[in-house]
């Protein structure tokens, strides 16, 4: 627990816990007092009341607390906090129900046990909104090293957007700092420093690697610029990247990556499986929507490229004109472009013109997460202008992406680049985890309308 104890705002974290204690306590009494099926109050035993009110907050504190929830610092939004809170209830209730299975008098019931997660996954999550609004947290104070351009991207970034997280106190580097600079230790604890940014580009960094490494050991952050720019946008940052940096950060080495790509794809064709009752009829009636609203095939068949770039054929519901490049060529697609029709505007929106695309997964020549399919017209041109391009072919590509759940539509070359930094970040971080917030920001994506 030394990290919580010893962080600067430890003071905020511990009114974060027993806030959550004691919301945790509230959906409790009121899950267990308002017992569905039940006429009237239960009586517990004292063994049971305490058995329940202590492990269940207990436990609940526990995994929020391995989550990372109790950061007031960190610069999460509203939808990976929510996100957090929700993966962590999930795993208080498997812990719980291992518990109840030995002992009789923890067993809630499993309606009563829904109850609660549901109630407390609103009352925590609403608890953060509320904290964050009232309870004022003091920045962050930053230390730059280096004299990376990289750098003034994260310093616009802070200035826009996490000005309330982080606070610059100054930029050291060859050029603006004298020979006989202060002991690195000393300068943060005199500047009251909490976090050290640091490029390896530097020489500055590479003289003072061992003062570095003993801030370190004494509990200051250190993290290098790269990372810090990813962590600040969820994207790589693609114009600032080398050969060398590229090869630093591919550091996600799978474990038995055999073992997690045959785990992937069973995933896969079990959420097929699943899907495929609901699916099949709402396909059936926009199938029809889309022949009586234009002339053509329901279906628009275009060849993409895969993994290695094997080529495969995609299906997905026609959204547009018949033949619709049959004047222009390829052209990349815009939000409001003309060549779509009446029914297809509908269907982009609430992304259902994808619904075919599950064949795909089935066949396997695609998985649920991962890159957008592109034709080889436009990946050859891509390749030759955005750097790394090709990367993205070393997975499968998906129905659904960190670059689609983040991205309008990118009708250029330009935005295809900006795309291409939320694929590569995808490529270096892939994780269960990932894939379940992607898969739970697609679903925002497809009520909002926004997205690609």
């Amino acid at each position: 627990m030394h990290k919580l104890i010893l962080q600067a705002h430890r003071k905020y974290s511990l009114i974060l816990i027993v806030g959550d204690l004691l919301l945790t306590m509230g959906s409790l009494s009121i899950v267990l007092l308002l017992e569905p099926g039940r006429q009237e109050p239960p009586a517990w035993s004292l063994a049971k009341i305490l058995a329940i009110y202590f492990t269940v907050p207990a436990v609940t504190v526990v995994v929020f607390y391995v989550l990372d929830l109790y950061d007031p610092t960190s610069p999460k939004g509203s939808e990976i906090t929510f996100f957090t809170i929700c993966i962590g209830l999930g795993a208080v209730t498997i812990v719980y129900s291992a518990l109840a299975y030995f002992l009789i008098s923890l067993r809630p019931g499993k309606i009563n046990l829904l109850l609660f997660i549901s109630i407390t996954a609103a009352f925590t999550f609403m608890w953060r909104r509320t904290f964050k609004k009232l309870v004022p947290i003091k920045p962050q104070r930053l230390l730059f090293i280096g004299n990376d351009p990289i750098f003034e991207e994260i310093s616009l970034l802070i200035n826009e957007q996490y000005a309330q997280h982080y606070d610059l106190v100054e930029q050291w580097d060859r050029h603006n700092h004298q020979a006989s600079r202060p002991n690195l230790y000393d300068y943060l604890e005199k500047n009251h420093v909490e976090l050290v940014v640091y490029s390896l580009r530097s020489g500055l960094v590479k003289e003072i690697a061992d003062d570095l490494i003993t801030a370190n050991f004494r509990k200051k952050s250190i993290i290098d610029a790269y990372n810090f720019y990813q962590e600040l946008t969820y994207k790589c940052p693609l114009h600032f990247l080398d050969d060398f940096s590229l090869l630093l950060n591919a550091n996600k080495e799978i474990f038995m990556p055999a073992v997690v790509g045959n785990l992937k794809r069973a995933l896969d064709l079990t959420g097929v499986l699943l899907l495929a009752p609901f699916v099949l009829p709402a396909f059936l009636i926009v199938a029809l929507a889309v022949k009586l609203d234009s002339t053509g095939p329901v279906l628009f068949i275009q060849e993409r490229l895969g993994k290695n770039e094997v080529p495969f054929r995609l299906y997905k519901l026609r959204t547009m004109i018949h033949n619709a490049e049959g004047l222009t060529g390829p052209k990349w697609s815009t939000e409001d472009d003309p060549r779509i029709t009446r029914i297809g505007k509908i269907l982009r929106k609430l992304r259902l013109d994808e619904l075919p695309q599950l064949y795909n997964v089935l066949r396997g020549d695609m998985t649920v997460v991962g890159p957008r399919p592109i034709r080889r017209h436009f990946a050859d041109i891509l390749a030759g202008e955005i750097p790394y391009y090709r990367l993205r072919f070393l997975i499968k590509p998906g129905l659904t992406g960190w670059a689609q759940v983040n991205h309008d539509y990118a009708g250029s070359n330009a935005g295809q680049a900006d795309k291409q930094q939320y694929d590569l970040f995808y490529l270096i971080h892939q994780s269960f985890l990932l894939d379940l917030f992607i898969l739970f920001k697609t679903v925002k994506v497809m009520v909002w309308g926004k997205g690609t």
